[in-house]
């Protein structure tokens, strides 16, 4: 799990703002605040005076509006002119006329959760999922004018490059949500992103009220394979692996897309004995400095392989991905295929032997080169465990070259032997 710690905040500071010129002496009372809109994006603010005056109306300071003598006594203030207050702290609006007199509201909180992490898990291959842990801060001002009986909510941004073709710096796409649990998904689409969790209340969200974190992505894994090695044999796989990851800065934000050779990266070999078959692990190994890979295992019969980079679950973030599927063949395996006694005498009978894996009960040819250059068949050969000797009549002096032919078996393709000679003195 990844946690990332907030930005601090930025500290406000207050700033003075002079009074009109003075007016006949008005008493002011009565302050009331309210929401003026039904997407609680304003304040309404009204008063009582016993004289018109022409007032300025604050919020710890902070200047929400002004009124003259001939206007009502009222004023409409947007969220974002309101302070916003800490845990457990609460303010009022200040009515203040040109003589210094001045009512107040009831106290009130614009309080925005702000959570100090982010915490970020992979449950299954193709899911993010990210969490929150739920405030539990006390109002300090319960049932407070401006209060909403509604449950907190969360905005779920995620950034995007918008051109993946064209990686560098580009407006981000964005994408938001939202969510009434500190807790969500993210599904896995191939693409770099920045995910930014922000809580949502009547007072909308804090500048600096969210948690983000940088998700990168696979950008490709490639993979090479021998058409078919001798079954038991060697097969060596090769490859590179790249990452996609990206970086966001500014405001607006920006997203540069860029690519990375996977240095160091896991690669889980795959395999499979059909394409309706389950996956298997073979083994695992890591890339170079370059982002390639080289894995060499023993060929177990005909597969299917697939080179598989895994979700990068700490530092930094990253989904996985999968090479494409390569079939390696399997070539049976000629263990020995020779004469007990290469030299004999006339009239002798030769004893050919053949070792195979994998060891079945194949059906070998034994063949011999003909004077005119040709392959022919002296006999066949059932073979016990993978094992057989063929003894025949020979009466032909001099040196012939033979072979053995071993068919096709579930496992294992058909193949010849290297050829072998017997010389007959």
């Amino acid at each position: 799990m990844l946690t990332l710690a907030l930005a601090p905040a930025l500290l406000l500071s207050a700033v003075a703002v002079p009074l009109p010129a003075a007016a006949a002496d008005a008493t002011i009372s009565n302050v009331k605040i309210s929401w003026y809109d039904a997407e609680h994006t304003k304040v309404l603010v009204t008063w009582q005076e016993s004289a018109p005056v022409a007032n300025i109306v604050r919020a710890q300071g902070y200047e929400l509006g002004t009124t003259t003598a001939k206007q009502p006594d009222r004023i409409v203030a947007e969220t974002g002119k309101f302070p916003q207050t800490g845990v457990g702290e609460s303010q009022q609006v200040l009515v203040v006329g040109p003589d210094g007199t001045e009512a107040r509201s009831v106290p009130f909180d614009s309080y925005t959760y702000a959570p100090k992490e982010l915490g970020v898990t992979f449950p299954s291959y193709d899911r993010l999922r990210w969490t929150v842990a739920p405030d539990q801060s006390v109002d300090s001002t319960p049932n407070d004018p401006l209060d909403l009986p509604v449950s907190p909510r969360y905005q779920v941004t995620v950034n995007l490059d918008p051109d993946l073709e064209d990686p560098g710096d580009w407006a981000c796409a964005q994408q938001k949500t939202f969510t009434a649990i500190p807790s969500g998904t993210v599904t896995k689409t191939g693409r770099t992103f920045d995910l930014r969790v922000s809580p949502v209340n009547e007072w909308g969200t804090s500048p600096w009220a969210h948690s983000s974190v940088p998700v990168g992505a696979i950008d490709r894994v490639t993979i090479a394979a021998p058409v078919a090695t001798p079954y038991g044999g060697t097969t060596t796989l090769t490859g590179h692996l790249g990452w996609r990851s990206l970086i966001i800065s500014g405001a607006p934000p920006t997203c540069n897309d860029w690519l990375i050779d996977g240095n160091g990266s896991p690669v889980v070999v795959q395999q499979r004995t059909s394409p309706t078959a389950p996956w298997t692990v073979v083994g695992t190994t890591r890339t170079d400095a370059k982002g390639n890979y080289k894995a060499t295992f023993r060929n177990p019969g005909h597969r299917e392989y697939r080179v598989v980079a895994p979700n990068v679950t700490s530092g930094w973030l990253r989904f996985g991905g999968d090479s494409a599927t390569v079939a390696v063949r399997a070539t049976t395996r000629v263990v020995s295929g020779k004469f007990i006694q290469p030299v004999i005498n006339l009239g002798t009978r030769p004893q050919a032997y053949l070792w195979v894996d994998p060891a079945g009960t194949q059906k070998a040819a034994l063949q011999f080169k003909n004077a005119a250059g040709a392959w022919q068949g002296v006999a066949y050969k059932t073979l016990y465990a993978g094992r057989g000797l063929l003894a025949f009549p020979w009466n032909k002096r001099g040196t012939t070259q033979f072979r053995w032919w071993v068919p096709a078996s579930a496992a294992a393709d058909a193949t010849y032997s290297n050829s072998f000679t017997l010389t007959v003195r």
